[in-house]
């Protein structure tokens, strides 16, 4: 009897793939038993193979395997995926060029097979051969998604927005709400390549078909409104800035400084005074106490302003807006340092604190990303307000 306590530790790893092919012999012996009395044997050669990492061995027992019974071959697509799922992606890749490269392979395999290989080249880096094999699998189902989406993902890494916009359109009737802001974006990554080019009429018609697509995408409006607002055009700018709050309002902290520089541009800063606070009571979460509070500083001096964050951080506290309370009292008792230590130790506690957050996978970060790096979906890293306890 094989000593289990005698295997070396890099063996554990392959215990998975043990489990697997003695679960999947298991379902065929319930089903196929006369056959079955057969296969067990090469089954536990293979695994013996497996266990004692000859790798080649073992690959050798399942292709011949495969060739005698097809029906087998789930426990070469459960092996390659345990492969690719610990890196491992030459060993995944040999497992399925071997099933591909079979004479007597039966044409209903060969779709299932080729997805697998693209997800192994995926899984190395090899874009371009992946490309191939999820064409090659639409040329045989047109309609197959995990091809089309794979396909997606490839042409978003090569930054190739064309082919992305182009398979994407294909998926839009299909699923409008989730495939609709990925084209949004990617028109909008057209626009921003228009813009630094300098070319505005083609960042105008990249940022409205992306509108067309999705009516939320905060990302197209601002693209705009930063033109309108570079041409001087502030009346028209603050509008389309504004514009953003029924789209999603956390998203007007992105463009709070754009709009503070369009209202002293036109020296209306009492105009602006009133827009936050009418924003910051329609949306408490927001946490605007700070940028109200310069505001008022520059309108009414700074009195004004400690009066209006003493009371606020009462209801609503938040760092930014302790910060700024602390800051200005620091000036005024210059002989008192415990503002200052004060001063310096929230600062480090904003430092520290999380600006930004995925809403699909909880990705922190203090950069702003119009796709996440984590998950790769668009849109959803949001402003992420760090509050204090009440």
């Amino acid at each position: 009897m094989f000593d289990f306590s005698q295997m070396p530790v890099w063996s554990l790893a392959i215990v998975p793939v043990a489990v697997g092919f003695l679960w999947l012999l298991f379902r065929t012996k319930q089903t196929h038993k006369k056959q079955q009395s057969t296969l067990s044997s090469e089954y536990f050669k293979g695994l013996n193979y497996l266990l004692n990492d000859e790798q080649g061995k073992a690959l050798d027992v399942f292709v011949k395997l495969v060739e005698s019974n097809w029906d087998t071959i789930d426990t070469h697509f459960t092996l390659g995926k345990i492969y690719r799922k610990n890196g491992e992606m030459d060993k995944a890749i040999k497992i399925h060029q071997g099933l591909i490269a079979r004479p007597s392979l039966p044409e209903r395999y060969r779709s299932k097979i080729l997805l697998e290989l693209g997800y192994d080249y995926l899984g190395a880096g090899w874009f371009d051969r992946a490309e191939g094999l999820f064409k090659e699998v639409l040329i045989q189902d047109e309609k197959s998604k995990q091809a089309r989406h794979n396909l997606i993902l490839i042409y978003q890494q090569e930054k190739d927005w064309f082919k992305a916009i182009e398979i994407a359109v294909d998926l839009f009737s299909e699923n409008p709400s989730v495939t609709g802001p990925m084209i949004a974006h990617y028109y909008c990554e057209l626009a921003d390549i228009s813009r630094i080019k300098g070319d505005i009429s083609q960042l105008e018609i990249n940022a409205n078909k992306a509108l067309r697509y999705d009516t939320s995408c905060v990302r197209a409006t601002i693209l705009l409104a930063d033109q309108v607002k570079v041409s001087g055009e502030d009346k028209k700018a603050i509008k389309i800035y504004e514009s953003i709050e029924k789209q999603d309002p956390e998203s007007i902290i992105l463009v709070v400084d754009s709009l503070l520089k369009c209202y002293e541009n036109l020296s209306q800063q009492d105009k602006l005074y009133e827009y936050l606070v009418a924003l910051q009571n329609r949306h408490e979460n927001l946490y605007l106490q700070n940028v109200i509070a310069s505001v008022l500083e520059k309108a009414q001096g700074k009195q004004a302003a400690i009066e209006y964050l003493s009371e606020k951080v009462k209801h609503q506290p938040s760092l930014a807006g302790l910060h700024k309370l602390v800051s200005y009292k620091e000036k005024e008792i210059d002989a008192d340092e415990v503002f200052g230590d004060l001063t310096a130790a929230i600062s480090v506690m904003q430092k520290d604190s999380v600006e930004y957050k995925c809403q699909k996978c909880g990705f922190s970060t203090n950069t702003h990303y119009w796709l996440c790096p984590s998950c790769n979906h668009w849109g959803t890293v949001k402003p992420s307000i760090v509050e204090l306890d009440h």
